[in-house]
C-alpha cells in the first residue's frame, strides 16, 4: 500500500497546449497538494512561464531526482527536468515534432521513476497525437506508449469520477471498425480487467460489471444485428462462470438513466468510445478521470485534449484546471488503494 498521502508525478503534456497552465492553476491551489504530494515533471522553463500565469508567488526549483528521495521532499513544488529543450522550442498553439519530443520524454521520465519504486503514481497532462507521431513516435496515445514502456502486453480505459466507473471495450477507432474489433475474446479479457479494477482498487470485488450492447436496443432480439448474441452474451456468460458478476447485454440509450442510483453497480463497460465517453463527460470538464487498467502502477489523466486554440493566451481564456484537479483527487486515491505492483491476470 502506498502512504497515506501519495507521491505523484504530473507530466506537463504538450507544451504548446494547454497543460502547463492548467497544471499551473492546478498546483496554486491547496486542495491538490493536500492530497499528494505532487512532482513535476517537464520543462523548467516551459512551467516557470506557466507559474508566472497561474499565481505570481508560485515557487518552484529543480531537483534532481536521482540525488534526492523523492517521497520525502519537503513542502513546495519540485520540477523534474525531463529533457533540454526549454521554452525557445515550443512554439504555442501548435502541435510540433519539438512538443512531442517534450511530451514524451516527460512520460518516459516519470515512468522510469515510478516503475524504481520512486513514486507511487503519475497524473498526465494532454498531449497531441500529431506532434507524438511528428516526434516519431509509434503511439496514438498515453495508453499504448504507457503499456510499451511498462512492458505491459494489454491495457484499458476507465473513466472514473463521475457518477459511473466507465470501461471501454474498444477506444480510437472509426466506427466502422468496431465490430470487427469486439471479439469474444476481447471482450472476455475487458471483462477480467473490470473485475480486476473492482478488487485491486477495493471498490467491492462483488459489485456487478454491467456489459451494453453495441447495436441499438441491444440488437432487438437480432434485428438490429447479431453482436449481442453471437460475441457479447456468450463473453458475459463466460465471465459469470468464472465468478465475475457480469450482467447484460443493456442497450446503451436508457442504461445511464435507469441504473444511476443502483449501488450496487460497480463498472459499466461500454463497446466504443463515444458510447462510454458521452456519459463519462457529462458533468462537464473535471467531471472524470481516465485511469489505465494493466499498468503495475496508478496513472490518470484529464478527460480532454491539448485545446491548442486556447494555450497561451492568458486572461478570460485561460483554461480550467478542472480535469486536472479531478484526475489529481482520482490518482490519488487509488494510489492509497492499489497494492504495489498491481496485478492483471484474473485468476
Amino acid at each position: 500500500m502506498a502512504a497515506r498521502r501519495p507521491t505523484l508525478l504530473v507530466t506537463l503534456g504538450d507544451p504548446a497546449g494547454i497543460g502547463p497552465e492548467i497544471a499551473a492553476r492546478a498546483l496554486a491551489s491547496p486542495g491538490p497538494r493536500r492530497a499528494a504530494r505532487l512532482i513535476v515533471v517537464g520543462e523548467p522553463e516551459v512551467m516557470e512561464r506557466a507559474a508566472r500565469r497561474a499565481r505570481p508567488g508560485l515557487k518552484l526549483r529543480v531537483i534532481d531526482p536521482d540525488r534526492e528521495d523523492l517521497r520525502t521532499l519537503p513542502a513546495g513544488l519540485a520540477v523534474i527536468a525531463s529533457s533540454k529543450h526549454g521554452w525557445s522550442a515550443v512554439t504555442p498553439g501548435v502541435a510540433t515534432a519539438a512538443s512531442g519530443r517534450i511530451a514524451a520524454r516527460a512520460i518516459e521520465t516519470a515512468t522510469r521513476l515510478i516503475l524504481d519504486s520512486r513514486a507511487d503514481g503519475m497524473v498526465t497532462a494532454p498531449i497531441s497525437k500529431t506532434a507524438l507521431s511528428a516526434a516519431g513516435y509509434p503511439y496514438p496515445g498515453h495508453t499504448e506508449f504507457l503499456g510499451a514502456l511498462a512492458g505491459v502486453p494489454d491495457t484499458r480505459m476507465l473513466f472514473v469520477g463521475g457518477p459511473f466507473r466507465i470501461l471501454l471495450a474498444s477506444v480510437h477507432l472509426a466506427i466502422r471498425r468496431v465490430p470487427d474489433a469486439i471479439t469474444a475474446e476481447s471482450l472476455h479479457r475487458t471483462l477480467d480487467f473490470a473485475a480486476l479494477a473492482l478488487r485491486n482498487f477495493r471498490w467491492g470485488a462483488r459489485k456487478a460489471v454491467a456489459v451494453l450492447g453495441l447495436n441499438p436496443h441491444a440488437g432487438e432480439g437480432g434485428l438490429f444485428g447479431d453482436e449481442e448474441a453471437r460475441v457479447i452474451a456468450p463473453a458475459i456468460e463466460r465471465a459469470r462462470a468464472r465468478g465475475i458478476h457480469a450482467e447484460g447485454p443493456y442497450p446503451a440509450d436508457t442504461f445511464f438513466a435507469q441504473h444511476a442510483k443502483r449501488r450496487d453497480l460497480g463498472i459499466v463497460v461500454a463497446m466504443y468510445h463515444d458510447q462510454g465517453l458521452i456519459a463519462a463527460k457529462s458533468g462537464g470538464i473535471g467531471g472524470a478521470a481516465n485511469v489505465t487498467l494493466g499498468l503495475p502502477f496508478v496513472r490518470s489523466s484529464v478527460d480532454h485534449g491539448t485545446a491548442f486554440n486556447r494555450a497561451w493566451k492568458g486572461g478570460a481564456r485561460a483554461p480550467d484546471p478542472a480535469g486536472l484537479v479531478t484526475a489529481i483527487r482520482v490518482g490519488a486515491d487509488l494510489a492509497i488503494r492499489a497494492p504495489r505492483p498491481m496485478e492483471w491476470t484474473w485468476r
